[in-house]
């Protein structure tokens, strides 16, 4: 899109979640009442961004039940399949047109702190039209923040897998950006994952 700067955050949603037996999005910290799904909807709302989730058809009606419907601007439903470069890619066809850069932040990740949404979009500021991927302990996370132009005329179908071998097929410069945040890495896979959460 042409015009303003639009940040979309991208909830990633559309996981099996067959070891943690459960929809991840709808999972909950030891204590706490809200689901994953609606903390990362309100980390990227106190951020300024508008939300989208990409979610399995059958998941839909779960995942809003887990938050009110204002937290999310738009829902994206996507069959199974194709990992999660389909997913982003998804979502990115569907927001042509209203978002300039997307913040893919998959739901499992929880934790990710306030303080690294500032760093990333004062990286990203500055360079629009860079990927910028968090780092922490030399070892990458998210939320990936990318312009969206990069993704245009990429089809779901024709790029399934990793995420991260889309990124490095796009052809747009990428960095990584050092965060002191071990929540852009502490995903939450099993039962015992939360169990053990501090």
């Amino acid at each position: 899109m042409s015009g303003p700067r639009a940040d979309w955050a991208v909830v990633l949603a559309r996981g099996a979640s067959s070891r943690m037996g459960r929809a991840k999005g709808a999972c909950r910290l030891p204590g706490e009442s809200q689901t994953f799904l609606a903390r990362v909807c309100a980390l990227h709302r106190r951020a300024g961004h508008r939300t989208a989730v990409v979610t399995l058809p059958d998941l839909e009606p779960l995942y809003q039940d887990c938050l009110p419907g204002e937290e999310v601007d738009l829902w994206i439903p996507h069959p199974a399949g194709g990992g999660t470069a389909a997913t982003c890619l998804a979502a990115a066809s569907r927001l042509e047109g209203r978002a300039s850069h997307l913040w893919f932040h998959p739901v499992d990740l929880p934790l990710v702190a306030d303080a690294t949404l500032k760093a990333l979009a004062r990286a990203s500021r500055a360079e629009p039209g860079t990927i910028l991927v968090p780092r922490h302990a030399g070892l990458r996370g998210h939320p990936v923040v990318s312009p969206l132009a990069p993704w245009r005329e990429l089809s779901p179908a024709d790029h399934p897998g990793a995420m991260r071998d889309l990124l490095d097929r796009c052809g747009a410069a990428l960095r990584f950006v050092e965060v002191p945040d071990p929540g852009v890495r502490r995903d939450f896979d099993t039962p015992g994952d939360l169990a053990g959460a501090d």
